[in-house]
C-alpha cells in the first residue's frame, strides 16, 4: 500500500483543487452573469426528469451550473432510473447513474450534492490511476506527476468534475492497463467490465487487454500450443468485458426500451457510419463552414488529436501496441458518430462532443506530459498559461449553458 501513497496524494489533491477552483470560478460567473441575464438554471434538463428545483441563487451557482448537456441525463437516470416513457437518456451506461444514486443514499442533501461528490471521487480515482499507470508501464513516477498536471489543466478538464461518465471511464480504462502491466488479468477483466458499463466503447478494452496478454504470452512461450493454452488459462476473465455490455443490453430489453440505434436517431439526432465516411463528413463540414469551424472546439480536436497521435508514434518510448490500439480505436469510434441538425434529418453536421471524448485518450496526454517536462521553463509556462486560459473560458461558457456539449 505504501507504493500507492504518492499516487493517492496527487490524485486526491489534484481532484480537490480542481473542484474548489471550478466551484468558486463557475459560481462567480453564474452570479454575476448568468443570474443577471436570466439564463435558466435547468437550460438542458428535460422537464420529465423532474429534478429538484433550485430555488436560491447560491444553489444555482453551485449545482445549477453542472446541469448542462449530458449531465442532465445522468442526473435524470440517477433520480428516476431507466424508464420506457423517457427513453432518451437510456443510451447511457448504468455505472455513473448508479454511482450517483449510491452517494445520494449515503449523504444528506439532494441528488445534485451526491453528483458533485461522486464526480470528485471519480476524478480522484482517475488521476490516481493515471499516476500508477505511469509507474507500472513506464517505471516513471515523475511522468505520473507531470501527467496529472497536464490532465487537470486541459481546456476541457472541467468535464472531469461534471456528473458524467468521462472520469469513471478514464479511471477504469487506466485500471485495465495497470492490471495488465501487473499480470492481474482477473482485475483487468473487472475493470474492463465496469468500463463497458460506464460507456459502450469500453467493450474494446477486452481486445486491448487481450493484446497485452498476447505480448506477454508470446515472450514466455515460443511454441503455439503452449501459448494458446496460456491465453485460455489466464485470459478468460477478459470475457467479463463483453458480458457486461451484453448484460446492459439485456437489462434495457427487459424494460421494454427501444434499441440503442433508434433512440440515438429519434431522440439525439445521431447516426453512426464507418470511420472513413465519418472523417469525410467532418472534413466536408470544415471546408463548407470555415468561419464556424475556427471557433468550434470539436473540430479543432478533430485536427489536433490525429496530429498528436502521429507525433507520438515517432517516440519509441510511447510506441506500444496496446496504447496505439486504444488511442486509434477511441478516435475511430468518436469520428464515426455524426450529428444531424437538431430536430430533423436533412442537415448533416459533424461529430459533436469529439473533444470531450478525447479527454479519455490518456496515451496522448502522457506523451504530451513527457514532451513538456523536457522543454524549457518558458515553453512549459506558455503551455500551461494557454491551457489554463482555455479552461477558464470554456468552464465559464459551460456555466452559462454554452460551450462544448
Amino acid at each position: 500500500m505504501r507504493a500507492w501513497l504518492p499516487a493517492v496524494r496527487w490524485g486526491i489533491g489534484a481532484a480537490l483543487a480542481s473542484r474548489l477552483a471550478l466551484l468558486v470560478w463557475m459560481a462567480v460567473v453564474w452570479l454575476f452573469v448568468g443570474e443577471r441575464l436570466g439564463i435558466p438554471a435547468d437550460l438542458h434538463t428535460d422537464p420529465v426528469a423532474n429534478l429538484p428545483a433550485l430555488e436560491q441563487p447560491v444553489e444555482r451557482a453551485i449545482f445549477g451550473v453542472w446541469r448542462r448537456w449530458d449531465a442532465s441525463h445522468y442526473l435524470n437516470l440517477a433520480q428516476n432510473g431507466y424508464r420506457a416513457e423517457d427513453p432518451g437518456p437510456t443510451v447511457f451506461g448504468v455505472l455513473t447513474p448508479l454511482g450517483i444514486r449510491v452517494f445520494d443514499a449515503a449523504l444528506p442533501g439532494g441528488i445534485d450534492l451526491a453528483a458533485v461528490v461522486y464526480a470528485t471521487a471519480a476524478c480522484a480515482f482517475a488521476l490516481t490511476m493515471l499516476y500508477r499507470v505511469c509507474e507500472a508501464c513506464y517505471g516513471d513516477a515523475s511522468l505520473g506527476r507531470w501527467s496529472v498536471r497536464v490532465v487537470a489543466s486541459l481546456p476541457l478538464a472541467f468535464f472531469f468534475s461534471a456528473p458524467m461518465s468521462e472520469t469513471a471511464y478514464l479511471g477504469l480504462a487506466l485500471g485495465v492497463f495497470y492490471a495488465g502491466a501487473k499480470g492481474r488479468w482477473l482485475l483487468a477483466g473487472v475493470f474492463g467490465a465496469l468500463a463497458a458499463l460506464a460507456r459502450s466503447q469500453g467493450v474494446m478494452l477486452a481486445g486491448v487487454a487481450g493484446l497485452m496478454l498476447w505480448q506477454e504470452s508470446r515472450a514466455r512461450f515460443p511454441a503455439w500450443p503452449e501459448r494458446l493454452l496460456d491465453l485460455a488459462r489466464r485470459g478468460w476473465p477478459l470475457l467479463l468485458v463483453p458480458a457486461a455490455w451484453a448484460g446492459f443490453l439485456v437489462f434495457r430489453d427487459g424494460l421494454g426500451l427501444p434499441a440503442l440505434e433508434e433512440v440515438y436517431r429519434t431522440r439525439s439526432y445521431i447516426f453512426f457510419t464507418n470511420p472513413p465516411d465519418g472523417l469525410l463528413l467532418n472534413l466536408r463540414y470544415i471546408v463548407e463552414n470555415p468561419a464556424e469551424s475556427l471557433f468550434n472546439v470539436d473540430l479543432w480536436a478533430l485536427v489536433v488529436s490525429p496530429v498528436l497521435f502521429l507525433l507520438s508514434l515517432r517516440d519509441r518510448r510511447h510506441r506500444r501496441a496496446p496504447l496505439i490500439a486504444y488511442t486509434l480505436f477511441s478516435m475511430l469510434v468518436a469520428v464515426s458518430k455524426i450529428n444531424w441538425a437538431w430536430g430533423g434529418y436533412d442537415e448533416v453536421l459533424y461529430s459533436q462532443s469529439f473533444a470531450r471524448y478525447m479527454l479519455t485518450v490518456f496515451p496522448l496526454t502522457i506523451w504530451l506530459a513527457d514532451v513538456l517536462r523536457r522543454r524549457s521553463r518558458r515553453v512549459r509556462a506558455a503551455y500551461f498559461t494557454l491551457s489554463g486560459a482555455g479552461l477558464v473560458i470554456f468552464s465559464a461558457l459551460l456555466a452559462l449553458g454554452g460551450g462544448a456539449p
